[in-house]
């Protein structure tokens, strides 16, 4: 049974225009939405540097061995150790554990399909396409619908699966005497294999599942050759364990704090760590995420404006040679022009909703435009290096008249 199939096609001069045409409406939209992206992207940026601001302000240091009424609806810094109790459980296989979550992964060996195309222009304006179909098995967790494959037959996956992924939280999760509300819950990661010593408590078997050493669950003949439709459940969790908790107190629980311009202020690290430096981990993160949709914003633009101008190139692909180097030339037009809309529209943005700090950052830069214009201008003209300096040559005497004839 053949795993790789090739299929060539051509495209006409004509139709490739067309589908070109047809894509430029899709640039445009893609090139208006990351005006939308990059100006969302600086607002969001911006409420939450200041909600963490806010945040790192407000926060004080408690203890956990009791729950103040005095520190009602205020934002606490809190350590110490969480605890859960029931443990967490796996009601379908039985396996029960003290975390504060359990995760069932369950996996499927089964066929995917990779796909790889590569365009040949050619003389007259038409591509030869040539593109590569590979089948591959793999382990996944998803189901993968075989009857979406370009070559189906002899790469069919089962679609039925006796069980499924899930996830298993404790009764209720404890730090000290504070409760963890949900949201509080959900803040923590931190998730782990589970290690050997608690895989033991896995059931030898499970339906048509038996125990492997490494504690998992494994369906099918045999687990060092697997075959499509075999199946493995691994399990996660987390564990019990010192956390920092940045929440509101409501109550007796640890729950979110809403900002002065309604953003949500929850931060949760493993181990103990000071509240300055939460807030500052928090504020590292929020810049960094700033910068991937600015540069995701950039390319988005840069892909829409170029596919708005890529008919053009494909008019000039009559000529092969013409058509790659009017690519290129469009490629590189359309970057520099989507960076430069890209830096004004974070620039705009940051004056909006920043008018006192962008406002004089403007000023500020209109003013030293100004200035190095009239410092060049007033500028005495300047002196190579090592001319020497002299004085100027003074005009020539008057001759005398010459004495009058003797007599």
């Amino acid at each position: 049974m053949a795993n790789r199939y090739t299929e060539v096609t051509h495209t006409g001069w004509g139709k490739r225009i067309g589908q070109s045409l047809s894509g430029a409406l899709i640039g445009g939209l893609m090139f208006l939405g990351s005006f939308a992206l990059l100006w969302w992207n600086e607002g969001r940026a911006i409420a939450e540097a200041r909600a963490l601001a806010e945040g790192a302000g407000a926060v004080i240091d408690v203890g956990i061995d009791a729950v103040e009424p005095k520190h009602e609806g205020k934002l606490l810094h809190v350590t110490g150790q969480v605890d859960a109790s029931p443990e967490a459980r796996d009601n379908d296989t039985g396996i029960a554990v003290d975390a504060l979550q359990l995760r069932r992964i369950v996996e499927m060996y089964q066929w995917v399909e990779k796909r790889s195309s590569k365009e040949e222009k050619k003389l007259g304006g038409g591509s030869e396409t040539v593109t590569t179909y590979d089948y591959e098995q793999r382990w996944d967790d998803d189901a993968v619908d075989s009857s979406d494959f370009r070559y189906g037959d002899g790469h069919e996956n089962p679609s039925n699966w006796s069980i499924r992924s899930d996830s298993f939280a404790a009764g209720t999760v404890m730090l000290g005497a504070f409760m963890l509300s949900p949201s509080a819950r959900n803040a923590i990661g931190h998730w782990q294999e589970l290690p050997a010593n608690i895989s033991a408590t896995l059931p030898e078997t499970f339906g048509d599942f038996r125990r492997l050493d490494g504690g998992r669950l494994y369906k099918g003949t045999d687990s060092g050759q697997p075959a499509v439709g075999d199946m493995r459940i691994r399990y996660e969790y987390q564990p019990e364990a010192t956390y920092s908790i940045i929440a509101k107190q409501v109550g007796g629980q640890l729950d979110q704090y809403i900002a002065s311009n309604g953003r949500e202020v929850l931060l949760v690290e493993d181990g103990s760590v000071p509240a300055a430096k939460m807030f500052e981990g928090a504020q590292s993160r929020n810049s960094l995420m700033t910068w991937i949709v600015r540069a995701g914003g950039t390319l988005l633009m840069w892909l829409g404006l170029s596919m708005v101008f890529a008919p053009i190139s494909r008019i000039l692909d009559v000529l092969p040679m013409l058509g790659t180097i009017g690519s290129w030339g469009i490629g590189l037009v359309t970057g520099l022009i989507s960076l430069l809309l890209a830096l004004t529209t974070i620039g705009i943005a940051w004056v909006f909703y920043r008018p006192l700090l962008g406002g004089a950052i403007l000023v500020g830069v209109v003013a030293l435009f100004f200035w190095s214009r009239s410092s060049r201008k007033s500028a005495p003209m300047s002196v190579p290096a090592g001319a020497a300096m002299t004085p100027p040559i003074a005009p020539p005497a008057a001759t005398p008249p010459p004495p009058p004839p003797m007599a």
